[in-house]
């Protein structure tokens, strides 16, 4: 059995983000991190308690600096998000899966790919929505029933979970 790390181990960046950064050219600063995490907030329309689910994630993500390991789990804490999120929104009379509750929320025009902030040039048929359709349900599920996926990015997963809760509960609009 793997011994647990002394407290000071457990203080320092975690030595895969620097490995990572030798082959990608960037290695994540604690502070950096925080301050980018720390922009990211949710409308005043969202429920509370995506609120609290999403600072989880947030907080999550910060401490992968700390923990590599957690990055998976920052991105599965960002699905199931999301998912709660499109359940308060859509509010369904029988239970329905997390493909189902994305189709509702694009063809209600509830999500668009300009609504995201990182979609340079958004696409006026949500091309990027379209894929995310797919995508998110298959991301999800590879981290839920186990993968070995090597992933990174928790404050992208984190921006594009602030967005798309934001497009479903707009500022002004209340729920």
């Amino acid at each position: 059995m793997e011994q647990l790390k002394s407290l000071e181990e457990l203080t320092k960046m975690d030595e895969k983000h620097r490995l990572l950064g030798a082959v990608c050219g960037s290695v994540p600063s604690l502070e950096k991190m925080h301050d980018l995490l720390s922009q990211e907030h949710l409308n005043r329309e969202v429920p509370d308690e995506v609120k609290g689910q999403f600072n989880v994630a947030r907080n999550m993500a910060l401490y992968s600096y700390y923990f590599y390991a957690l990055a998976p789990e920052v991105h599965l804490k960002t699905y199931t998000v999301i998912e709660h999120a499109l359940k308060l929104k859509a509010k369904p009379e029988n239970r329905m899966m997390l493909g189902k509750l994305l189709r509702m929320a694009l063809q209600n025009g509830w999500i668009s790919d300009a609504g995201f902030r990182h979609i340079e040039n958004p696409s006026p048929d949500n091309e990027w929505c379209r894929a995310m359709l797919k995508g998110i349900p298959d991301l999800r599920n590879s981290q839920a029933h186990g993968s070995s996926m090597l992933v990174g990015d928790c404050i992208q997963h984190i921006a594009v979970c602030a967005d798309f809760i934001n497009q479903l509960f707009p500022e002004g609009e209340s729920t």
